[in-house]
């Protein structure tokens, strides 16, 4: 019964999907799932972008160590935060380098991208605002990150 219902919703999902958004083109290889806008995740910016933000997040990592590290409780929670922020990370960057071996899409180039236009879900966007949107949330972590661990170290 249970294998029917399953069926059936996938039968009904097949039918009312729109066409191209999630399915496969001719030229793709079988298990490729295309985005709806027709390029495997990932592709979406230059890689810049993503080692930017890599590099904000391990900015934070190493004012904290800097600042709060030392004591045994300390070093034992900035170990697993460490340990959680290479695990966070290095999906998406497997997932990066799984869509550009698996894409005929050219990777856009830095300076292309960031005078292209970027859709987005309130309108449209040039590259360099879309990366600036990317990169303030762990840009204002890092600075908070040094700014926390320097009060530290001067009141500690």
């Amino acid at each position: 019964m249970l294998a029917t219902a399953q069926a059936t919703i996938c039968a009904s999902m097949r039918q009312t999907s729109k066409p191209g958004a999630g399915s496969l083109s001719n030229d793709a290889r079988p298990g490729d799932e295309l985005s709806a806008h027709g390029q495997l995740p990932g592709v979406e910016f230059p890689k810049a972008v993503y080692r930017s933000v890599v590099a904000a997040f391990g900015f934070i990592l190493l004012a904290s160590w800097a600042a709060f590290g030392g004591g045994e409780d300390s070093d034992l929670a900035l170990g697993f935060a460490s340990v959680l922020t290479i695990v966070f990370f290095a999906l998406p960057i497997i997932m990066r380098k799984t869509a550009a071996a698996h894409s005929d899409d050219k990777l856009t180039a830095l300076p292309e991208f960031l005078r292209s236009p970027v859709e987005i879900a309130t309108g449209t966007l040039t590259g360099a605002e879309a990366w600036l949107q990317v990169l303030i949330i762990p840009l204002a972590l890092a600075f908070a990150a040094a700014a926390i661990g320097a009060v530290y170290v001067i009141v500690a």
